[in-house]
């Protein structure tokens, strides 16, 4: 059984202690380090490679300095760009739409409030992201995706565009080729369709897409809510 490395980096010791009891009750997960403060995150990251970083939006910076609180974004733009290989949940107190779509936008793989059941929420979502799908909680479903938009208001896609958004959410983990071949057209015109698609939405990834078409009603919801879409395999913009 290959081990899920797990870093956490809260400035809530309830927080910290809460993760730490419920990952050492599961055989599959190793919490390798913990932190508290903003300038702890990139050292943790690089010093245990963590397949899965749990992550606290609101915290100082670094001790003793409480005025001064971690940038988040900036952060987790640079994780994503050197550390690709951590999946980010963001384990947070507050629901701000700013900073989730942000975080989102950036490549984040999950979300939840620290309010919601993390003993349901918190390994479900690990296991998720660590498979390379996305997580967020039904409370920050709820929030994100209870009001839908029509979607000829917001977006000009072709039917073949949403036909391959849908067949990405349908089917997140699955190769971009394999998708082409279902759907009877070459790797090559999937992918190119699928960047036009990208530019319609205002995204730059297929996370990103999966989360838009969500909000706007554009793909079939059958997939279950937490688990909304993937693109480990086939991460960034395609290239055509």
């Amino acid at each position: 059984m290959k081990m899920i490395k797990i870093v956490t980096v809260d400035d809530h010791p309830l927080i910290r202690q809460a993760v730490r009891s419920l990952v050492n009750e599961r055989e599959d997960m190793n919490l390798a380090g913990e932190g508290s403060t903003g300038e702890e995150v990139i050292a943790l990251v690089e010093r245990h490679k963590p397949d899965v970083l749990l992550l606290d939006l609101s915290m100082p910076q670094s001790a003793g300095q409480e005025g001064q609180r971690f940038q988040a974004l900036p952060t987790i733009s640079r994780l994503i760009e050197s550390h690709s290989e951590t999946a980010i949940i963001i384990l947070t107190q507050h629901y701000v739409p700013v900073l989730i779509k942000g975080a989102i936008s950036r490549g984040v793989k999950g979300y939840l409030l620290k309010s919601d059941d993390l003993s349901l929420n918190l390994p479900s979502a690990i296991e998720t992201v660590n498979k390379g799908g996305v997580y967020f909680s039904e409370t920050i479903s709820q929030k994100l995706f209870g009001n839908k938009k029509d979607k000829s208001e917001t977006v000009n896609l072709t039917e073949r565009q949403i036909e391959i958004l849908n067949a990405i959410y349908s089917d997140p983990d699955a190769p971009y080729a394999e998708l082409a071949r279902n759907l009877n057209i070459t790797e090559s015109t999937f992918k190119s369709h699928l960047t036009k698609a990208f530019r319609a939405l205002g995204v730059t990834n297929a996370t990103a897409a999966m989360i838009r078409c969500r909000e706007l009603g554009i793909v079939d919801t059958e997939t279950p809510d937490n688990n909304i879409g993937a693109d480990s395999e086939n991460p960034g913009t395609p290239h055509t």
